[in-house]
């Protein structure tokens, strides 16, 4: 199979953009949380952190124990996307993006006279200046190079950081081999308990299984052919897909964890879902809520959610009124450590049938004037009383793999 696409994963980047504007950070142990607290996550870290043993997830508590001199800094969600510009900005110098697949990744494909491993080779080098130029000289990044995008992100990850890897035809047996099974995206934890209950325990056996065996795997004959011909190095298209839900959480600063507190914060995410749904122009017809509380030991946590159905709609007064409903029923008595809502059921406005009644209509212009107002004159100058309080709480931040959307309407 040729070498068709080149991948490019930037090394711990949220940790890297912290260490590229403040130099006392560089070479030492740094991990990004969403805020100051002990109870809280990290949600990235540096090489130097990685390697005692801090990873995202790993509870700030949990990442003194293992790295006593780590340093905590708070996300600067802005930050990351102006340099996430930058970085494109820098590879397309070089290069065409074809996808930009997240906040810190995006695939490029080759054309005919880029293929050979020397000229990629070339070509990577470039790519590596570029950002280096562009982006900040502690910004790096890995590149990998196969025949599909998923071969080619496979590739990424084998070096890192800074390196280059290429999976062309002869290096696809024994390098794959290597691998562990989680080292295959879209191989999590309960995937992999599937393929070890149907005697796939290691990545030779992964890439030699036949479709019908992987068809068994995921119950679906069509997505067991399209592992089967990936990891042999065909190009498969992508299905399409519809947008299922629209969805919001925040970690709640200590401030900022009781009952009122945690209640302003979910009315402040349900407003920006609203406002969002509008802005992509869908309707909802099922809304949920949910509360982490803090359990008695440190680390220990309850969850709580419920979720009703709404006449298919998209103004917020709606989907506030039915939070405020579901609220009633939360568990009293603990404290709340994060919020989250889903809107879902969604159906695009073309296949949405409007109501028939005068005040529905009034509340979805009313929601549709509050959205002109922000946009005129800054985000969350006017919004449903239940946020007082809140208009500056659940800023929006990165998630790896989705860019956050800083337009005045839905923050």
């Amino acid at each position: 199979m040729p070498l068709r696409h080149l991948f490019i994963d930037m090394n711990s980047f949220f940790a890297s953009v912290e260490q590229q504007y403040d130099h006392k950070l560089r070479y030492r142990a740094v991990a990004v949380i969403p805020t100051k607290a002990e109870t809280t996550s990290c949600i990235a870290a540096s090489y130097e952190a990685k390697a005692r043993g801090v990873k995202t997830g790993t509870p700030v508590w949990e990442a003194r124990i293992l790295c006593p001199e780590i340093v905590f800094v708070t996300g600067d969600h802005r930050r990351y996307v102006t340099m996430h510009n930058r970085i494109l900005a820098a590879v397309r110098s070089v290069i065409p993006i074809e996808k930009v697949v997240s906040i810190d990744e995006m695939s490029c494909r080759l054309t005919s006279a880029e293929r050979e491993p020397e000229k990629i080779a070339i070509l990577a080098q470039k790519i590596k200046s570029a950002i280096r130029a562009l982006a900040g000289d502690y910004m790096a990044c890995s590149i990998g190079a196969g025949p599909n995008t998923l071969l080619a992100k496979v590739a990424a990850d084998m070096e890192k950081p800074d390196g280059l890897t290429v999976l062309a035809d002869a290096d696809l047996p024994h390098k794959l081999h290597k691998l562990r099974l989680n080292d295959f995206p879209g191989i999590g934890p309960r995937m992999e308990r599937r393929l070890e209950r149907h005697g796939i325990f290691t990545a030779a056996q992964f890439c030699a299984a036949p479709a019908q065996a992987l068809a068994k795997v995921w119950g679906s004959k069509v997505h067991g052919e399209r592992w089967y011909r990936l990891l042999r190095g065909e190009e498969v298209a992508d299905t399409p897909t519809r947008r299922q839900t629209v969805s919001h959480s925040h970690v709640l600063p200590p401030e900022l964890r009781t009952d009122a507190g945690a209640y302003g914060v979910l009315v402040r995410l349900v407003h920006k879902a609203a406002a969002r749904l509008r802005k992509i122009n869908y309707w909802a017809g099922s809304i949920s809520v949910g509360v982490r509380f803090l359990g008695a030991d440190r680390g220990d946590s309850v969850r709580w959610e419920e979720s009703v159905h709404v006449p298919r709609c998209r103004d917020t007064q709606a989907f506030v009124a039915a939070a405020a409903k579901m609220w009633e029923h939360r568990p009293r008595g603990r404290t709340p450590f994060k919020v989250s809502m889903v809107l879902s059921e969604l159906v695009p406005s073309r296949s949405a049938t409007p109501s028939l009644f005068d005040d529905d209509h009034q509340a979805e212009d009313l929601s549709h004037a509050m959205d002109d107002v922000n946009a005129e004159f800054g985000a969350s100058v006017v919004y449903l009383g239940s946020m007082f309080g809140m208009r500056d709480a659940a800023p929006s931040r990165v998630a790896f793999t989705q860019i956050p959307d800083f337009d005045r309407r839905v923050n």
